[in-house]
């Protein structure tokens, strides 16, 4: 049942078409937590006054949910009433920013009960208002690779010219901002549910929560797909008519016209722009003339595959909206050490992407 869940271009678990092309090296990823480490960049500092504590926390083999649970239960706060910015890797060693209410907070105690429990607290401050998912600016990423060789067969060029030009390339162009492989659940769980749902092998309304994970699910392979169609159509880096481009840095967006691709192509390659993909809604994609032809092709048959009639029907019942992802992400500030078989990788990206996508457009993991 696997192989048939994964059939698709752009599937996790497979070979996805990548800006850069297939990587030349592989490497070991994800050894130990101490290899993986991301910081949450809030972009703003607490007020120091408010009704909420802010608190920068760090922890070591740990969903941020088994976290958010702690924090409850030692404040005696309701775990939804905790704010954050975003889910960090169990595998890692991350730290993150969480909003407390001050009513059910104590610093003092809270200070000794993270000290116990072995979670490093490392800032807080009052705040006037809850976190929200993505409001964050950026996550930092410094990551250790092992057993780093080439790929067997291919004819690498030496190690560090080999990643200064993936570098490089990825600062100019961008890596390709698949949804990463957790988004599908082990083993492909999450797809395996959107058929029994979709196909009506479980019966009735999902519950809001499941209903929260299988739209997600839904959302990213269409977009998934629509993504990895467009690097091999090599159209990854070219404005065509009835693209959606976002302004870098902001959420504006705008429909590309005939009259206006050759100028909105400059504005692409001196990065003024980004091209976007669907996250697919009630109304389907929001893009115009062919490319918005191409998206519903592409989305109308990857809905088929789970049942097409049930997931429109919950898409407008849900009153889901459509909305747009980039395409790629560039990153400039990506840099790399080279050291006895090992790679460090150390770059920041925006809320939403996957360092383990940018990490497969630079090697191939090990067998």
């Amino acid at each position: 049942m696997t192989d048939s869940l994964i059939d698709w271009p752009g599937a996790p678990g497979t070979a996805r078409p990548r800006v850069a092309g297939a990587p030349a090296w592989q490497a070991g990823f994800k050894a130990t937590p101490e290899a993986f480490r991301v910081d949450e960049d809030l972009g703003f500092e607490p007020i120091g006054a408010g009704n909420h504590w802010l608190v920068r926390l760090e922890k070591r083999d740990l969903t941020t949910g088994a976290l958010v649970d702690r924090v409850a239960a030692i404040t005696g706060t309701r775990p939804r009433d905790i704010g954050l910015c975003g889910l960090k890797d169990r595998n890692a060693v991350t730290s993150q920013w969480l909003s407390i209410p001050h009513e059910t907070f104590d610093p003092e105690t809270f200070e000794a009960a993270c000290a116990e429990q072995g979670i490093g607290l490392l800032a807080m401050d009052r705040h006037d208002r809850k976190l929200r998912r993505g409001i964050h600016r950026a996550n930092r990423f410094r990551l250790r690779l092992h057993d780093v060789t080439p790929r067997p067969g291919e004819n690498a060029t030496s190690l560090a010219d080999y990643l200064a030009g993936r570098r490089d390339l990825i600062a100019a162009r961008g890596f390709a901002n698949y949804f990463g492989e957790q988004r599908y659940g082990r083993g492909f769980s999450n797809l395996e549910a959107l058929r029994e749902w979709g196909q009506g092998e479980r019966r009735g309304s999902p519950k809001r929560a499941a209903r929260t994970w299988l739209l997600s699910t839904l959302r990213s392979a269409i977009f998934d797909r629509v993504l990895a169609d467009r690097l091999e159509q090599g159209t990854i880096t070219t404005v065509l008519e009835g693209d959606i481009l976002r302004l870098a840095g902001s959420r504006s967006r705008f429909l590309a016209e005939a009259g206006e691709i050759d100028a909105l192509q400059r504005r692409l390659e001196a990065g003024d722009l980004c091209l976007t993909g669907p996250l697919w809604g009630e109304t389907g994609t929001q893009a115009g003339a062919a490319v918005g032809e191409r998206e519903t092709e592409l989305g109308q048959a990857m809905l088929e595959r789970w049942g097409r009639e049930s997931w429109e029907r919950r898409l407008v019942q849900w009153r889901v909206e459509a909305d747009r992802r980039p395409l790629t992400v560039a990153v400039p500030d990506l840099a790399f050490e080279i050291g006895d078989g090992t790679v460090t990788l150390s770059f920041s990206l925006p809320p939403g992407s996957y360092a383990t996508e940018l990490v497969a457009e630079m090697f191939d993991p090990l067998a």
